[in-house]
């Protein structure tokens, strides 16, 4: 998290940010961050998946370097609802000139 970003949260949170604030919620971002090989992953990924559960972030590596990053699951709300392909070629009817249907549809932000 850039430094920026987390004085902001920091500010949204509490109010007033102290310099020893931003070093102490650095710190703890960084205790929540470990490292490990692609081998370990392997062979501990059921405990590891726990811990990202919790909140810890792991940083997967493959001959030292950064490769993957392991964080607990977001789900993306948002969007338009799905409309099915029969609704939208019932709403689209063929006719010698479609310009002004499909004009329309785009014009919707569809």
């Amino acid at each position: 998290m850039k430094k920026s970003k987390l004085v902001e949260a920091l500010r949204a949170r509490r109010g007033v940010v102290s310099p020893g604030m931003v070093e102490e919620a650095s710190a703890e971002i960084l205790r929540r961050r470990a490292t490990v090989s692609v081998r370990e992953a392997k062979d501990q990924m059921s405990a590891l998946l726990a811990r990202v559960a919790v909140g810890d972030e792991i940083v997967i590596t493959s001959d030292g370097k950064p490769k993957a990053m392991l964080v607990r699951y977001r789900p993306v709300v948002g969007g338009r609802a799905w409309r099915s392909l029969k609704e939208f070629r019932a709403a689209m009817p063929v006719t010698p000139d479609s310009t002004g249907l499909v004009r329309a549809d785009r014009d919707s932000g569809f």
